[in-house]
Order: structure tokens, then sequence, then C-alpha cells
């Protein structure tokens, strides 16, 4: 009886050592096989055919498409390691020729011809953006630059747009550095009685300069202008709805009397004891350039004591 038992047992396991190795197996087998399908799967390129990306050579584009391209919300943009035509070296260089020719032009004071660029701070930065339309028919690569420039006697913030095609800055701003403002940028804060006040003759030489500077940046960049129109930021946002219809009416009057647009607002303004003046005590204008037959380049000029602005408008 214990024979039997015995054998029972040992037949038992037998069989249930036999079931476990066999699902061993059975479990084992298919883990085996997927990891060497694996392995071989990782072993093997597999290339795929995708859309053909065709982008065409930096084109020689008019200031109206640089402008046009420059400004679009559809355009796709690259940061490059260098452009076609400078490297970053050659960028800062040119640059620093640029502000001699805009010096000699009269757009710049002649300060800015001892104007030296390094990229050694780690806060400055010169960067080549690649443009490129909808269609990849059009491209330009434009350096964007943004340093401290350090002349004979001051230092300033540069902040430009540098043409890798011709070289030509295409937009521009320089302000003093005053460490007695936070990010070392005085544009834009608010001005105390002594930074806006002025004479009727400060006045008029301010305008005068604004329009003379705006015409010196056109021929800079071979264009004509046709209209140079200041803005007066403080009336179209200090005064309400009916009174800003007055104010029109009160222009439209002085039109008719012979006055230019510009004179008849700066009247009203007088008699409604409004200064035309930004915050800051800059100036700001509204130029209309024109290239040939090809169309016309609207920029932006913010003329100051301490500070020159002249940037691309819708």
């Amino acid at each position: 009886m214990r024979r039997k038992n015995c054998r029972s047992r040992k037949s038992w396991l037998l069989t249930v050592g036999a079931l476990l190795l066999a699902a061993s197996v059975g479990f084992g087998v298919p883990l085996l096989l997927r990891k060497w399908q694996d392995d071989r799967r990782l072993s093997v390129v597999e290339t795929e055919e995708a859309p053909e990306v065709r982008i065409t050579s930096q084109t020689e584009l008019s200031m109206v498409e640089k402008t046009e391209l420059f400004l679009s919300a559809d355009a796709s943009t690259t940061v490059l390691e260098k452009g076609k035509n400078y490297d970053v070296p050659g960028s800062l260089a040119k640059a620093e020729e640029e502000l001699g020719t805009l010096c000699e032009m009269g757009v710049l004071d002649e300060t800015f011809r001892t104007a030296q660029m390094t990229e050694d701070d780690a806060e400055q930065s010169a960067d080549p953006i690649f443009y490129i339309d909808p269609s990849g028919e059009k491209s330009m690569i434009i350096w964007m630059l943004n340093f401290q420039i350090d002349t004979e006697e001051d230092r300033w913030i540069l902040k430009a747009a540098l043409d890798d095609e011709t070289g030509k800055l295409l937009e521009l701003g320089v302000q003093e550095w005053n460490e007695g403002y936070g990010n070392g940028i005085r544009s834009g804060a608010a001005a105390t009685d002594s930074d806006v006040a002025a004479t009727d003759s400060d006045v008029a030489v301010a305008d005068s300069d604004i329009a003379e500077r705006a015409q010196k940046f056109g021929s800079y960049l071979g264009l004509t202008t046709e209209r140079v129109t200041q803005s007066w930021e403080l009336a179209d946002t200090i005064l309400s709805d009916g009174d800003k219809t007055d104010y029109d009416n009160q222009v439209h009057l002085y039109e008719k009397k012979g006055y230019t647009e510009e004179e008849a607002r700066r009247l009203v303004s007088e008699e409604w004891g409004i200064s035309d003046m930004n915050p800051d005590g800059s100036r700001t204008a509204q130029i209309v350039y024109r290239e040939g037959d090809k169309g016309e380049v609207n920029y932006y000029l913010r003329l100051g004591s301490l500070s020159l602005s002249i940037y691309f408008a819708l």
C-alpha cells in the first residue's frame, strides 16, 4: 500500500514538474522571440519618403518685400549659426561701419562714430534669423543685434536689425545707459518736469529735426520720403470720444484756413493745454517712404534727447 502511494506521489510530482517545465518554456519562448525581433528591428535602418522641403537661396528682395516678410505673421523663421555674407564678428564690424555712415548722414549724432561693439558680454546677442514666406519663394537673413556699446563719452543700449544681403541697418534703436533705472533703459519711464520742459523754440527745432532725420534715413535706405506726420499720442489717449470729436473739428477749422494738419493740431493742442510730447519727453512721427514703382514702406521714428528709434510700421 505504501509502495503504491509512493508511486502515486512520484507520478504526481513528475506530472506537475512536466507541466511547470512546459509552462516556463511556453512563456519564455515568446519573450525570447519578441526580444530577438526587437533587436533585429533596431539593427535595421528604415527610410521613409517625406514631402520635399524646398528652400531657395537667399533671394534679392526689394525693401517693400523685405518689410512685408519681416512683419508677416505667416513667415517661418529659423535661427542660424551664421549668415550668408556675415558671421558674428563680421556682423558687429558691419554694424559699427553703418553707425559711422549714419553719423556722416546726420541721422545719428557724431558721438556714435567711436562706437565699439564686442561679443564678450553674456547679455549681448547677435542672432542671424532666416525668414521665408509660405511659398518658399522669398527669403532673407536678418541679424538681430542687442548690445551695450561704448563711445568716448557714454554707454548706450543698441537694438538693431542688420540686413545680411545689403549690410544696411533696417531698424535701429539707441538709448543712453542710465544706472538710475532698474533695467538701464530710460525709454518709457515717467518723465519729470525737467525732462519735458521745453520752450517754443525748442519745440520748433525738435519738429524740424524729426523731419530731417526721417528724410536722411530714407536716403540711407535708398528710399524717397513721401510724408512725415507727427503723432499727438497724448491727445489720442487722454481725451474722451466726445472731446476727441470736438478736438478734431477744431483741427479741421484750422486746416480750412490754410494750416497743415500738423500746424492745426499744434494750435489746437496749445489751446487745450495738451502737450504733443510722449511721457518720456520724446516725439513720434510716422513716415511713408516710397521705393520707386514697387510701393510704400512705412516706418515710425521716435526721437528724444537721449534716444532714437526707427522701426517698421504696419
